[in-house]
């Protein structure tokens, strides 16, 4: 009776113990959000790499993003002038002391010039005249000691002896020439090119009278495109005199 008495008590411990439920746990926490996270906004301009699978490490991986420059197109040159860079409106007129300036040089040429008249009391002249039924002049100057004393207007065709410069010079030794260009009037293709230069004494309280002649008597434009055989004819003649 006393053994049966242990074994109960043994199992009904033992069932005591099976039948005991747990402490109360504590509430679930929420599971975190499985949504992704909202992407970081960027200030820069680069575009995202394009998705796809990784790449092994010989990969040198996608381009480089282009930046905003390349994406506007062709960039204007650093020298083209920006918008506003240029004053608008008309022109100001020249300042007052602008046209003074201009004033007192035409008065201090007319002085120099006054002033070598009283100088040098020899004077030169030159006289032109131009022979040539078919010559035409597109140029014409007359040059003394290399500078030019007259340029011809358009047109220039005397057929008379013309006075083209006279003036006041030192006397001695001087060069004067000529310098022409002409085309043929039955074909303007067919121009010269001439240059003359001759050395001249200007006596000394004397005027020296310095007359050219100018002959062009080529037949170039008219049996050139015929045979294939012309010639340019070109004189120029020098007569230099003491008139007084």
């Amino acid at each position: 009776m006393g053994v049966f008495a242990l074994s109960f008590g043994a199992v009904a411990q033992t069932k005591g113990r099976g039948l005991k439920r747990p402490p109360p746990s504590a509430p679930a926490t929420a599971e975190p959000s499985k949504e992704p996270a909202p992407a970081k906004e960027t200030t820069t301009n680069e575009e995202a790499p394009p998705e796809g699978p990784a790449t092994s490490g010989d990969d040198l991986g996608a381009p480089p993003p282009k930046t905003t420059e390349q994406k506007s197109g062709t960039q204007p040159s650093p020298l083209t002038p920006g918008p506003g860079e240029f004053p608008t409106g008309a022109p100001k007129p020249p300042p007052v002391q602008y046209d003074k300036l201009l004033a007192d040089i035409a008065a201090l040429r007319s002085r120099v010039a006054a002033v070598t008249t009283t100088l040098f009391s020899s004077k030169l002249r030159v006289v032109v005249e131009l022979e040539g039924d078919d010559a035409r002049v597109a140029s014409f100057r007359v040059t003394l000691d290399d500078g030019i004393v007259y340029a011809a207007p358009d047109r220039f065709s005397p057929g008379e002896p013309q006075v083209v410069y006279e003036h006041a010079v030192a006397s001695g030794h001087h060069v004067v020439g000529v310098e022409i260009e002409r085309y043929d009037a039955r074909n303007r293709e067919y121009r010269s090119f001439q240059t003359s230069k001759f050395a001249i004494v200007v006596p000394e309280s004397k005027r020296l009278e310095t007359s050219f002649t100018v002959e062009d008597d080529s037949d170039i434009a008219e049996d050139f495109p015929d045979d294939q055989d012309g010639e340019y004819d070109l004189h120029v003649t020098l007569r230099a005199m003491v008139i007084d």
